[in-house]
């Protein structure tokens, strides 16, 4: 079974065994003559996609209890991917999500690290930085800029994900930059799969 979590700037393609990234055009070039179930957060590739005679949408397929009107299929796919707990995307921007009893229970939506990272530049060429520094968010960096920048971007994300998670709920993380939050988070579990685990259940149902 073949499978794609088409985002803003990747799609994520899953064949059963490993996970790849690839631009859309790629996907549709690789992969427009086989059976394929998608689901697309991106409102510019709607027309190219429908256009893949093979292909399935599998967004009006994903239920989710508690979801509201217009929740993107990648957040519902992900929270049906375990049980009770928090789902961090991190890719071109952070969710945050909640799930108890089975049911949706309120998230977040912020700024992915890419956009943050820019932000910073665009503020001036000085704050510029190629990638984050790992922090001790513990204490405030006194060391170079680079420092305080990772530290002004992480820290903000951290806190509102323990302050969300007052129950202590198991916390799972994908996409791009969820493996570097997950790193920050007591025994976060990261995964590439984790939507296409919620993907492949629509089939079970």
């Amino acid at each position: 079974m073949l499978l794609a979590d088409i985002g803003n700037r990747f799609a994520h393609f899953y064949n059963g065994k490993t996970v790849a990234d690839l631009p859309l055009e790629n996907l549709i070039e690789n992969y427009k003559n086989q059976k394929l179930y998608y689901i697309n957060v991106n409102p510019k590739n709607i027309e190219k996609l429908k256009a893949q005679k093979n292909w399935v949408d599998l967004a009006p397929f994903i239920k989710l209890e508690g979801a509201y009107e217009g929740m993107g299929a990648d957040r519902k796919a992900l929270l049906l991917s375990r049980g009770d707990g928090i789902y961090i995307d991190a890719g071109s921007a952070i969710t945050v999500d909640k799930k108890i009893g089975g049911r949706f229970a309120g998230g977040i939506i912020m700024p992915g690290i890419w956009r943050l990272k820019k932000s910073y530049e665009e503020i001036s060429p000085r704050l510029k930085i190629d990638r984050l520094e790992k922090i001790d968010l513990n204490s405030l960096p006194k060391s170079s800029t680079e420092d305080t920048i990772s530290y002004g971007i992480i820290a903000p994300i951290i806190l509102t994900i323990k302050h969300i998670n007052q129950e202590k709920l198991p916390i799972y993380c994908c996409g791009g930059d969820g493996e570097l939050i997950a790193g920050y988070l007591e025994d976060a579990i990261y995964s590439k799969e984790l939507i296409f685990e919620g993907m492949k259940k629509v089939f079970l149902k």
